[in-house]
């Protein structure tokens, strides 16, 4: 299902989900989790959509958390990612994800928009290049937008085409490009994001009994 290191490091995120997450943070991922929960047991299609600015950075993470999370509660659902504009998933976030634990390839890096294959075990993945929320390779209507940058929340109230529109906004580890310890505020961005996801997923879990 995952490899070693990322199942290991999901259970100990796990572990500390209810001490971690703040009561604000909760209210909103149970309001996710409920509606994933929900959809799921009347059987329709469940597609989550992250969003941000320039899909680059928290959006990614959000995507492959949140595809995790998924896996390991056996859900049967989609997740994407997308942004005002297409710009690229940021070398920061691949570097992030493989400390983590994830295995990365790309047959295109001397593009300006690489398509990245992210291996959460040794044959599957998840597919990670920077789009515009218009792409066609997102879905344009019933998907659940979830906000993960202040920027895309301020200035999207209103999501074309989404079911629910949720906001989870995280810090920019942005802030930190150029500097020594970048990767690592990056690797921190993720595991909270990760942490987060599957404290959402798990909580969709439960409501099915």
């Amino acid at each position: 299902m995952l490899n070693e290191k990322i199942s290991k490091l999901c259970e100990t995120l796990l572990a500390g989900a209810e001490q971690n997450i703040s009561l604000e943070r909760k209210d909103i991922l149970d309001d996710i989790a409920k509606v994933i929960g929900t959809e799921t047991i009347a059987k329709n299609k469940v597609e989550l959509v992250y969003l941000c600015t320039h899909n680059s950075r928290r959006s990614h993470f959000a995507q492959v958390w949140g595809h995790v999370a998924s896996v390991i509660f056996g859900f049967d659902l989609k997740t994407y990612s997308g942004g005002t504009v297409a710009t690229e998933c940021h070398p920061n976030t691949i570097s992030a994800l493989r400390q983590i634990g994830f295995h990365i390839t790309s047959d295109n890096l001397e593009q300006e928009n690489p398509l990245y294959k992210v291996y959460y075990n040794e044959q599957d993945y998840i597919e990670c290049y920077s789009k515009a929320n218009t792409d066609s390779a997102l879905p344009q209507t019933d998907f659940l937008a979830i906000m993960t940058c202040s920027d895309s929340d301020d200035n999207c109230p209103l999501v074309p085409g989404a079911k629910k529109r949720f906001s989870t906004t995280y810090d920019d580890p942005k802030e930190f490009d150029g500097t020594d310890t970048a990767v690592m505020h990056y690797e921190k961005r993720s595991l909270q994001i990760a942490q987060e996801a599957l404290y959402t997923f798990k909580k969709a879990a439960d409501l099915q009994g």
